[in-house]
Formats: C-alpha cells, structure tokens, sequence
C-alpha cells in the first residue's frame, strides 16, 4: 500500500557543484561520522522532557557500514523532524535557531554526508507526528543536470514512530578495514564517553555496542592523585572558563596521557593518541610527564571551528590557556616528573624507616602535660643543633655536593600524627609528612581554621636539608622544629591584631617557646 501524501520542492540554494566541494574538506572519518551523532544527541538532548512524557528515557544510535556494498546507515531514535526542521537538515546556509546545541552551525549533516558519498537520504518523523518526511540528494545526478532543488516526500506513518534514518550510498571515504573501523569505534566511545556513561545514550558500530572505561588513578603518598579545576582567565577582553579535573594515570601510556578538551560534553580533542599535549606542560614524547599526567577540561566558552575537530585560538588565546593551565597544576607536574622506580623507592623507603623518630618526638612531648606561657618579652633560650655522626653540618653539606648525583631520591611519605596540649584543655593534632618536592619550598603548612589540627608536608628535595635525609639525629631535629614552626604559626595567627597583622617578634617568641619545650631536657 502506497501511503504517499505529498510531494514538495525545496530548493537548496546553493548550484550542485557546490554540494559536490563538500567531498574535499579535510575531514576525518570519526569527525564526520560524529556530524550524525552530534544531531542526534542533541534531537534528544533537547527533546528530553517530551520523550520522557512518552515513557522513553533513552536513545538508541545505530552506525553500520556495509563494505560490500559502500552503504553507511546511520539510525536513531531520537525526537525526530517536522518539516521546518526537515527543510533546514538539507539546506545548505540554514543554521538552526538554537545555536546552544551540539549542533550549533547547521551544516553538519549535509557536510558529512556529501563527504561520505554520491547519494544520500534522510528519513525522518517526530514523536507524535503521523508524517514522515524523506528526500535524497544525488550529488552527480545534481551536478549533470545542473539543480538546486530536491523533492520531500511525505508519507503516513503511526504517531508512535519517532527518529531519523541517514543512508549514504556509493560511500567515497572507504572505512571498512579493521584498522580504520578500530580507529573510529575507539574515537567515538572517548567523543562520546560523559553520553555513554550516563546511560541515556546507546551507541553501536556495526552492532557493537560502545562504552567508555575511565582511567584509574595514581595512588601515591597516601591520596588519589586527581583534582577538580574550575578557574577563568581574561584574554582580549573576554574571560574565559575552565572546568574539569587533573589526575596522574595509574598505568602510564602515551597514547592515554594528555587532556580531553570538551565543549557542550562533547571531546573536540582528544581520544587515545590524540590528547592535547602541550609541549610547556608535556615537554618531550620521553619525558614521565607525557606518559602519565591527564585529564579533562570543558572549554564551552572557547570559539570552534566548523568541522567541530578544533579550537580557533591561533590569535594567541591558545598560548595564554596554556600557561594558565600550568599554573593551576603544577603540583601535579612535579609528580608526574617521578618515574615509577622514584615512586617505588619512597615507598620502599617509608615501610623501612625506623619509628624511632615518631617515638622520640612523642615521648618528648609526652614529657609535658602543658606548654608553659611566655610573655613575648621573655628572652628565648636556645639549644645547638645534633650534629650526625660527629661531623660538622658544613662539612656534610660539601660532602653532598660531591656526591648529589649518588644520592637517591628517598623520603619518608609515612604520616606520623601528634596530638600536642595547648592552652588549658585545648589540643591540636600535628600530622607530619615527609615528601620529594619542588626545590624552592621545604615546608607546607595547612592549618585548621579553629587552630585543632595542622597538616606539615616537609620537602626533603629541598637542596639545604637533602645532604642530611639519611640522618636520623636530623630527622628528629627537623620534624621537631616543623611542629614548633607550625604551632608558632597557629598561636600568632590567633593572636593577630583586628586587622590579621602578625608581629614577626611575636611569631618569633612563638617559635622559641615552642622549641623550648621540645627539647628532650626538662
């Protein structure tokens, strides 16, 4: 039975030869293929409440390439096209009028379709509609008979139909060996990954369905190494967002190391081998860093380019996102540097270090029920530092410059807490934690608002205290005048003037009490 209600004419604008110029841009084949996709994510995306209303909370995307033949169909059950809609899929120069979407410049479909092949159709009808519409374009059809316009048909169909059908015949761009249908199926599922993993969104390849596995992170010194970033930055007048997250890969690889730039959930770049890796970050193929520092980062305010395959940021935007981008993971560059036998070796070293060190510092402070109070008028006392193994520290210090390049990079990353009695019935909880670092900074201190507890990272990179980390006098030294710096620090914080001054006298004073009482001496 012929259910044909209508035929109507559209005129497409542009002569055929320009339709047939489409076939030379410079598009890859995930690229295009993810022209078709974008579409019908968003029909859905943007349709989510209707579809939902009709018991359908999710959308089947189907690929298939028949080799034999070069037909590539592309199905889907999204919402579906009326005719304005329809009309505005195949013109050319017809962007929608939502441009918010994946879909934002309109010339997706018939811009990979015309790259893919000779002869393509669209098929399609929204949810609730009894029409369906269908046309083709016959690109050397059009061309021979020099026009411009093509026929819709429309057709009866039950109101439950819903979804658009692509056919691409005569295919140009061969995509049948296994190599290149690996390539593309790996593609989509990392273009695709936050649609595939919310499970909304099915999509299958040649009735393999897609998925994404997320990459494990790092754990090292006793945290997971990834972080969220959200931070902006000004360029040429306009400011800029950027959110996402910064991990260190578990597993190093190359091809999974670097970041995914997203725009409107959807990777601009990236994917395995095709992360974005900037030298400034990255440095060398070789280096640890670009084996094992990713991420992702939406940039949906960043200008796009056309083929949706790359940023327009040539004008410098680029170069200023980048050191903007450093700064705000520098950390994690430092730690990605670590090769693993670095990491192994700490490790090593944190299981074999003596607890001596915690033992001694807690019995001394064990020793004490409470700090005694100190004007800051009070003259402190000062006790000499231990000198190891008998030898002066300047002398270990030109015994280090000969031999740095023998010495390894071992440090103790075992947390020790101490929970040390303050004024009255108050205590603070000191945890102390040794770990390799940027050279330029030996002490991080983190304190508590409430002055209950502080978090001490000591750098044993650091090149004065590195000549002495095998010294376990010096340890015990060093860890006792880090919990005096870091309390010092607490007590003139509360002490501070209404304005948040601290007096470097009374930091000092501070500082002086605190060592006294850490002394092993009553």
């Amino acid at each position: 039975m012929n259910n044909e209600v209508e035929i109507q004419e559209l005129n497409i604008q542009p002569q055929a030869g320009v339709i047939g110029v489409f076939s030379r841009l410079n598009y890859k084949a995930w690229y295009a293929i993810a022209e078709f996709v974008d579409n019908s994510t968003q029909s859905f995306y943007s349709h989510q409440q209707e579809l939902s209303a009709h018991g359908i909370n999710d959308v089947d995307i189907s690929i298939n390439y028949d080799s034999d033949n070069d037909v590539l169909t592309i199905t889907d059950t999204a919402f579906g096209m009326e005719i304005d809609d329809f009309a505005r899929a195949v013109k050319v120069d017809s962007p929608p009028e939502d441009k918010t979407g994946r879909n934002e410049f309109g010339m997706g479909l018939k811009t990979a379709a015309s790259w893919f092949g000779n002869v393509w159709s669209v098929r399609s009808t929204q949810l609730g509609s009894n029409i369906e519409y269908y046309t083709e374009i016959n690109i050397p059809e059009m061309r021979e008979k020099n026009i411009n316009t093509v026929s819709i048909r429309k057709s009866l169909v039950d109101t439950s139909s819903h979804g658009t059908t692509i056919i691409i015949r005569e295919v140009t761009k061969k995509i049948g060996s296994s190599r290149t249908k690996g390539k593309i199926v790996e593609l989509l599922k990392s273009m695709y990954r936050r649609d595939l993993n919310s499970g909304y969104v099915h999509i299958d390849y040649d009735e393999e369905s897609l998925f994404y596995d997320e990459y494990e992170c790092l754990s090292f010194r006793n945290k997971v190494w990834r972080k969220e970033l959200d931070f902006t930055f000004d360029f040429d007048g306009v400011t800029h967002k950027v959110k996402g997250y910064v991990g260190i890969l578990a597993n190093g690889g190359f091809g999974r190391a670097g970041f995914a730039l997203f725009r409107r959930n959807r990777v601009v770049i990236g994917g395995d081998e095709f992360n974005f890796k900037p030298d400034e970050i990255f440095g060398q193929a070789q280096s640890p860093i670009a084996h094992k520092l990713f991420g992702e980062l939406d940039l949906d305010d960043f200008p796009i380019n056309q083929a949706k395959d790359g940023f327009v940021w040539d004008d410098g935007l680029e170069e200023n996102f980048v050191k903007e981008l450093k700064s705000q993971i520098q950390e994690y560059i430092n730690i990605a540097k670590l090769t693993k036998k670095e990491r192994e070796s700490e490790e090593a070293t944190s299981q074999r270090v003596s607890d001596n060190v915690q033992t001694q510092v807690q019995n001394t402070i064990d020793t004490h029920s409470a700090w005694k109070q100190t004007s800051d008028s009070e003259q402190p006392v000062l006790h000499p530092i231990i000198e190891s193994d008998g030898q002066p520290e300047l002398d270990l210090f030109k015994e280090y410059q000969a031999e740095q390049e023998k010495l390894p990079e071992e440090v103790d990353i075992k947390v020790r807490k101490y929970t040390i009695p303050l004024d009255g019935a108050s205590k603070c909880t000191i945890s102390v934690q040794w770990t390799i670092g940027n050279s330029s900074t030996w002490i991080k201190v983190d304190p508590a608002e409430d002055g209950s507890s502080a978090a001490i990272q000591l750098n044993i990179n650091h090149p004065f205290f590195k000549p002495f980390s095998e010294k376990e006098d010096f340890k015990m030294v060093l860890e006792k005048f880090a919990i005096a710096f870091a309390l010092a620090e607490i007590r003139a914080r509360k002490n501070a003037n209404p304005d948040g001054m601290i007096s470097p006298n009374a930091f000092r004073t501070h500082i002086n009490n605190f060592l006294r009482e850490l002394t092993d001496e009553d």
